[in-house]
């Protein structure tokens, strides 16, 4: 709250409307002081109010940086209310930053304070709830259905505002013969200005005949939800916490039934938060509704601006050189200064820097970013004369894929040739929305020694398919001499008319497999254990493939573990399972 403006007439001061007059007894909570010390925290000849009393009833109060201030051996005036100048009354809103607020409905758990106490607010959550000081404890949270507001108001009362269409009200006594029960609150439907002006609704969602101004009284929304039936699909707050619901906060009536816990609750997300009593509900007002949707919105949806970072470079996609992006052109990289720009006459927009004028506002949609990440569009860019790190596979450089897990410095992208493709992330640049249609780049030419997949057999030797070895660079309209790997024949290629394979696949053609392709009976050594009883190093026999280097093995005379595993021999290669005709004719062979 820290230092008060004051009218100051001789002994008398007012604060807000309200009168103090100088006393010449110690502080008490709700009195304002005077200050006349000589403290760096707290202004000489200025007004503070008491907060609270400590120790051998020490006042304190809020110094000039908003931190708790202890008067003890301090020089200073006491100022206590004028009787009869000034009062209190209580009001149900959400409090504000140093206003005052009393409990009338504590928390069952809550013992740090008791109904009827009364506190100055220290800070306010946003949502209705507040933090004050409780002794020695400066952070305790008060929430809004534990307070009302203290509304300093003077003795001269003015004139009750009259009720109006859209008003609550409480009807106190009859004096027309309606048909009103008194002591039920109503909501005001007409009003003729007359002598007898009001219709109102009921709680039962009837209309009423004509109420007098003196059979009612105000009311508040809260007072007239609360005489309603709770039906499936009405909105309440719950009073007591049971570990599935909150105090304060809004659910939505999933179920009911005629037992002594009727209510089913759920979030306003749908998500089921228990059965309740209906002791412990209250009707929400249509304000408290539209707040906690509006909280729920903002906490579900997700701003497409959020993807940037200050810092962090774009590309502009287009709008460059028009307002509000003069001096940025298309194409051309920049800086994100403010992410979340919401004061821009174009709407929330994106602002960057690095343009020839200072600042340019962008949608983001109108900006690509260049960082990699999962879900990125990234092509393979490999320098001419070099390989990727693991390998060619059935991608060309210059393909284009997605994003898909990114383990440290590398990732894995699905590209149309080859899904689950490993690459350093060095080897990718991102693609941006505008270059995604545009034509790939020539792929890196073929060099003597690399290996291909034969893509065509029209007009030539090798079925298609074949995996082949180039061996001689011609340079001309069918330079490359590609050789099946048992070396039976071979043929002339275009770049077109084959795609490279890496050295693993060519060694797996050898014996017409896929790479991983293990069969029973082959004999392999175990590479990794996989936690099964398996050794590292030990020799052990294919049960059944799956297509990975991982496929059940034998161990122990016949129980199966899967392992990863390494080809040593493939079973059509096993001494032991040849016949002797087999044999015999391998050596005439």
């Amino acid at each position: 709250m820290a230092k008060l403006n004051v009218t100051v007439p001789a002994v008398d001061v007012e604060v807000n409307g309200v009168k103090y007059r100088k006393v010449d007894r110690d502080a008490q909570v709700g009195d304002i002081i005077r200050y006349e010390g000589d403290s760096s925290w707290v202004t000489n000849g200025a007004f503070y109010a008491i907060t609270r009393l400590v120790g051998a009833d020490d006042p304190q109060i809020v110094d000039n940086d908003g931190d708790e201030y202890d008067l003890c051996g301090e020089e200073f005036e006491v100022y206590a209310k004028v009787s009869g100048t000034a009062e209190y009354r209580e009001v149900k809103r959400w409090a504000k930053p140093g206003e005052r607020i009393r409990i009338v409905n504590k928390y069952y758990n809550e013992n740090r304070y008791k109904n009827g106490d009364e506190f100055v607010v220290d800070s306010a959550d946003g949502d209705g709830d507040v933090r004050i000081t409780v002794g020695t404890s400066d952070d305790v949270m008060v929430m809004l259905s534990e307070y009302e507001v203290l509304e300093s108001v003077t003795t001269e009362k003015s004139a009750p505002k009259r009720l109006t269409v859209g008003d609550y009200a409480k009807v106190i006594a009859n004096s027309t013969s309606h048909n009103y029960t008194i002591g039920s609150f109503v909501k005001i439907v007409r009003d003729d200005e007359d002598h007898q002006p009001y219709r109102a609704e009921k709680a039962d969602g009837t209309e009423g005949n004509f109420l007098a101004e003196k059979d009612v009284e105000p009311a508040t929304e809260a007072e007239f939800l609360a005489q309603k039936r709770l039906k499936v699909g009405d909105h309440v707050k719950v009073t007591r916490d049971n570990g599935c619901t909150h105090p304060g906060m809004v659910y939505v009536i999933a179920e009911t039934d005629s037992t002594s816990i009727p209510y089913r609750l759920a979030k306003l997300n749908g998500e089921i938060a228990g059965w309740k009593v209906a002791c412990d509900v209250v009707r929400a007002t249509d304000e408290e509704v539209a707040q906690a949707k509006r909280k729920l919105a903002a906490e579900t949806t997700t701003d497409p601006r959020s993807q940037f970072a200050k810092g962090e470079k774009v590309r502009l996609i287009n709008g460059g050189g028009k307002y509000p992006l003069n001096g940025y052109a298309n194409g051309e990289i920049y800086e994100v200064d403010t992410p979340l720009y919401d004061t821009h006459r174009s709407g929330p927009v994106i602002k960057i820097v690095g343009g020839v004028i200072p600042h340019g506002y962008a949608k983001p949609e109108q900006l690509a970013k260049l960082t990699i990440e999962v879900g990125s569009t990234v092509r393979l860019t490999i320098k001419d004369g070099e390989k990727p790190v693991y390998g060619w596979g059935r991608v060309n450089n210059g393909a284009i894929g997605t994003v898909t897990n990114i383990d440290g410095t590398s990732a894995y992208v699905n590209f149309p040739e080859q899904r689950w493709w490993h690459a350093l992330l060095s080897e990718l640049t991102l693609v941006t929305d505008g270059e995604k249609t545009q034509p790939q780049p020539e792929p890196v030419r073929f060099k003597v020694g690399e290996y291909a997949r034969t893509l065509t057999d029209v007009r030539k030797d090798l079925p298609k398919g074949s995996i082949v070895k180039i061996t001689r660079d011609d340079h001309d309209s069918r330079p490359f001499r590609s050789v099946l790997l048992d070396g039976s024949d071979y043929d002339f290629y275009r770049q077109d008319e084959l795609e490279r394979v890496d050295a693993e696949t060519a060694k797996w053609a050898t014996i017409g497999r896929k790479v991983n392709e293990f069969k029973a009976g082959d004999l392999a050594v175990v590479v990794d254990t996989l936690g099964g009883k398996t050794r590292v190093g030990q020799i052990v026999e294919v049960f059944e493939g799956d297509g990975t280097d991982a496929p059940s093995v034998y161990v122990d005379g016949g129980t199966t573990y899967f392992a990863t595993v390494k080809l040593v021999t493939p079973v059509e290669q096993r001494f032991d399972r040849m016949e002797l005709t087999e044999v015999e004719a391998k050596v005439a062979a």
